[in-house]
C-alpha cells in the first residue's frame, strides 16, 4: 500500500526544488557551452547561442570533438574543462577575439544581477599573463555600449579553474539592452587568453528572468506537488 505521507513529502520537496530552479534560471544560455551546432573542428568555431563578435575566439574540447582539441594544443596543455568537456578563450591582442550572445530575457531596472564565471589562465608562454573579461551590454554585437563589470583576472596556470564573479544594478540604459559581449583583457604585462567556463547571469535576490518559462517537466511537477498537497490539507 502506498504510503501518502511520503509521497507528499517526496513531492512537497521536489515542488521546492523546482521554484528554487525557477528563481535561480540563468539569463545566459548555454553557459557551459556545451551545446555545439556540429563536429566542425579548428579555430574560431562557438558553441550553439553564442557568436563570435571581432576577430576568432576559439572553443576548446577536451575529447576533440569540437573546435580544439585541448591535449593536442599547449595553449592549456591537455586541460579538462570545469564542467562537462569544452570552454571558451579569446585573445586580448589589439581589437580582442570577443563573443557573446543575446540575453534569455530582459534585466529589470533596478534590480540587482550577479554575473558569475570560472577562468583558467593559459598556459602557452606568449599568452601565459593575467587577464579576465570586461562584460559589457548592448543592443546589437559589437557595440560595447554599457560596461557591467570585469570578470578576472587569472593569476596563473597553476591555479586551475577559479571561480569569479560580480554584481552591478541594472538601471534604465542597461534594461533596454539584451547582448551580453565578452571582451578579454590582460594585466599590461603580456597578452592574455582566458579560458571561461560555466558562465551565468542571475538574479539574487528576486530571480533573474521575469521572462523565463520553466520546462515542461518542471511545471508538471509543480502541479502534482500543489494537487497532492491541496489534497492533504482538505482530509485535515
Amino acid at each position: 500500500m502506498i504510503n501518502l505521507r511520503m509521497v507528499n513529502s517526496l513531492f512537497t520537496l521536489v515542488l521546492l526544488f523546482s521554484l528554487t530552479t525557477f528563481a535561480q534560471a540563468s539569463l545566459i544560455i548555454n553557459g557551459s557551452f556545451e551545446d555545439v551546432p556540429n563536429n566542425n573542428q579548428g579555430q574560431g568555431f562557438m558553441p550553439n547561442s553564442w557568436q563570435t563578435t571581432n576577430i576568432t575566439p576559439d572553443t576548446w574540447s577536451k575529447d576533440g570533438t569540437y573546435g580544439l582539441d585541448t591535449d593536442l594544443w599547449t595553449n592549456f596543455n591537455g586541460i579538462d574543462a570545469h564542467d562537462g568537456t569544452r570552454f571558451v578563450a579569446g585573445w586580448s591582442i589589439a581589437g580582442q577575439e570577443r563573443f557573446g550572445q543575446y540575453l534569455n530575457g530582459n534585466l529589470v531596472s533596478g534590480t540587482e544581477y550577479m554575473l558569475e564565471g570560472w577562468l583558467h589562465q593559459a598556459f602557452r608562454t606568449d599568452v601565459n599573463y593575467p587577464g579576465g573579461y570586461e562584460v559589457y551590454l548592448s543592443e546589437f554585437p559589437n557595440q560595447l555600449t554599457e560596461q557591467i563589470g570585469f570578470l578576472g583576472a587569472t593569476t596563473s596556470f597553476d591555479a586551475g579553474w577559479v571561480k569569479y564573479s560580480f554584481t552591478f544594478t541594472a538601471t534604465d540604459i542597461t534594461a533596454a539592452l539584451d547582448f551580453i559581449e565578452f571582451a578579454p583583457i590582460d594585466s599590461g604585462f603580456g597578452s592574455a587568453y582566458p579560458g571561461l567556463d560555466l558562465v551565468s547571469l542571475i538574479g539574487p535576490d528576486t530571480g533573474s528572468d521575469p521572462n523565463y518559462v520553466p520546462e515542461p517537466t518542471t511545471i508538471i511537477l509543480v502541479i502534482m506537488g500543489l494537487v497532492l498537497m491541496r489534497s492533504k490539507r482538505s482530509k485535515v
